[in-house]
């Protein structure tokens, strides 16, 4: 007479078989598995370990301080690394930085390039730079000299803005804190010119 199979003769039956399984296909991936070759896997790697070893290159960098009236300063990039005539100031590539006020207006500033002194106090933008405030104006220009220190910013020549009232062309734009309360203003200067959209 045959024995049936329990549900606890089964349990007994699957502790024993399913770790041998386990086992069986672990053996399989090393049995069965190709051999990697290292050294071609990443033809690249050594070149460019070599070449960031060379150049004392830093990717993505992040800078953040708050100003002595409470403005937070934050400032970004791909790269940087020292320059190699003046070791003492950072070239940066794909600069991008963000001036929160006190009040909470934005100021958010990128650039193709950007030279800093050691001292992280002011950051010279250059190429494309491009300025978004949450008030809606968009800024382009060639250069421009940021104060991480105080929040102020001078443009080296012409800009161009977009806002709700126009295009503004100017010779020079700055950006500083100004009145009691420190408040951080945009001032256009040497033959401002408004076409203004209604």
């Amino acid at each position: 007479m045959r024995r049936r199979l329990t549900y606890s003769a089964l349990v007994a039956w699957l502790k024993v078989l399913l770790p041998l399984a386990a086992l069986g296909l672990l053996s399989t991936l090393f049995l069965v598995s190709h051999k990697v070759d290292l050294e071609s896997a990443i033809p690249f790697a050594d070149v460019e370990l070599e070449k960031r070893l060379r150049d004392r290159q830093i990717t993505a960098p992040y800078f953040s301080g708050q100003t002595e009236t409470g403005h937070n300063i934050t400032v970004t990039s791909a790269t940087a690394h020292p320059d190699l005539e003046d070791s003492s100031r950072i070239i940066a590539q794909q600069v991008g930085a963000l001036l929160t006020t006190k009040d909470g207006t934005e100021l958010t500033v990128t650039a193709q390039a950007g030279d800093m002194d050691g001292s992280f106090q002011e950051v010279i933008l250059d190429g494309n730079v491009e300025i978004l405030t949450s008030a809606g104006f968009t800024i382009e220009t060639d250069e421009m000299t940021f104060s991480l220190e105080d929040a102020r910013a001078e443009t080296a020549g012409q800009v161009t803005a977009q806002s709700a009232l126009g295009q503004l062309n100017a010779g020079r734009m700055a950006l500083r804190p100004s009145g009691e309360n420190n408040e951080i203003y945009l001032f256009f200067t040497k033959g401002v010119h408004l076409v203004y959209t209604p």
